[in-house]
């Protein structure tokens, strides 16, 4: 079973709603890019498998600049403007050297972006990322390319949400 983990972004003072949207359709299809490098290129494939073996930190970092080669190519082609293509491909590396996809982003009150754990560890290293900063640093820096005023961002994640999702991965698991 594969669920999506549903990540707030909510800003002091609100942005403006043409913003937003630039914001979202960016990411998705930041997104959508990713998956079909997954899906086509087996050297990226073959890239995430090893992140799986135990492999030392100069071992992993190598693995992250082949990645960022790979996802900034990409981005290219898929026109993704120069200007957030760099802090798209930072954050898209980091999160799927963690085996966690971004399905969608949308506008709710908040940005809403979707994010899929394919498994309970991924779900636990994408609760690390949230608690460490991290992924409010990596997207806050495509954020400032868009909003020149340096709104306060904050990243929510509901604890309904997390715990759904860890049950269903859990259940999930326990089939197999």
């Amino acid at each position: 079973m594969v669920v999506s983990l549903p990540v707030h972004l909510e800003f002091s003072p609100r942005v403006d709603q043409p913003t937003e949207d630039e914001l979202c359709d960016r990411w998705s299809e930041g997104g959508r890019i990713v998956s079909r490098l997954q899906d086509s290129d087996s050297t990226f494939t073959d890239l995430l498998l090893r992140l799986e073996k135990k492999l030392s930190d100069l071992e992993k970092d190598e693995v992250r600049v082949k990645m960022k080669r790979k996802i900034s190519k990409a981005m290219k082609r898929g026109g993704i403007p120069r200007k957030i293509r760099r802090h798209l491909t930072m954050m898209f590396v980091n999160i799927s050297m963690k085996n966690v996809e971004l399905v969608k982003a949308r506008r709710a009150e908040s940005i809403v972006l979707y994010l899929r754990c394919l498994s309970v560890e991924s779900l636990l290293r994408l609760r690390d990322m949230v608690l460490s900063g991290l992924l409010l640093r990596l997207l806050s820096d495509a954020i400032k390319l868009f909003i020149k005023s340096g709104p306060r961002v904050q990243l929510i994640i509901h604890s309904e949400d997390f715990n759904t999702c860890l049950s269903s991965l859990i259940n999930a698991a326990g089939r197999h």
